[in-house]
């Protein structure tokens, strides 16, 4: 039986970045995953979700990977509405896929580090594998995590990337009080954001 293996990369993309895209695609290169599915959630829960609307996350993920043919998005979370729980698109995912899928779930270490306080965090673990993209802030060191779900651990890996000091609160912070956001953003992604004024102060985000 052919073992497929699928990369799973949530979040609420709020705006999706270039930091985003590199541990997707790090992932993917280092574990030889078929395909990342980018799954932009409706409300994460204990998460600001301020600024853009859940359908332009959306479209703003689908304009971030379009030029990526091993890049695809799924609205499940948005389209089941309420708090986006990692657990229930696992067994979505699985149901879909089958129980020879391999589906690994790409995130950063920081995000990691918060796992215990997740909805169900051990059949999260035992539906997939974790991949923690390493950040500079430190957040790197995983072993306390690893060892708390214990045999489950296993499971728990740890990503090193490419430095890349990106967060969307930064950047929505940038785009609020009229900085560039060049490079920091796809250029699809800025120019929708400058057209539609997904953010405050749209009118005074420079265009150079």
């Amino acid at each position: 039986m052919d073992i497929r293996k699928i990369g799973i990369m949530g979040g609420t993309f709020n705006p999706i970045h270039l930091g985003h895209l590199m541990i997707a695609e790090e992932a993917r290169q280092h574990y030889g995953l078929e395909k990342v599915i980018f799954i932009p959630s409706y409300i994460t829960p204990n998460k600001d979700m301020t600024g853009a609307a859940a359908e332009q996350r959306l479209e703003m993920t689908r304009l971030a990977t379009c030029d990526n043919p091993y890049f695809m998005v799924s609205d499940i979370e948005i389209q089941r509405k309420g708090c986006s729980y990692t657990i229930d698109t696992l067994r979505y995912l699985k149901q879909l896929y089958g129980i020879s899928c391999h589906l690994f779930f790409i995130c950063g270490t920081d995000t990691i580090q918060d796992l215990p306080n997740w909805n169900d965090p051990e059949q999260v673990l035992d539906l997939c594998e974790f991949v923690g993209a390493t950040r500079p802030d430190g957040t790197e060191t995983i072993d306390n995590i690893i060892a708390y779900f214990g045999e489950l651990g296993r499971h728990i890996h740890k990503l090193e990337v490419p430095t890349m000091e990106l967060s969307s609160t930064e950047l929505r912070y940038r785009l609020q009080h009229g900085m560039s956001v060049r490079y920091l953003l796809p250029s699809k992604v800025r120019d929708y954001i400058i057209k539609n004024e997904v953010y405050l102060c749209m009118k005074n985000v420079k265009h150079e």
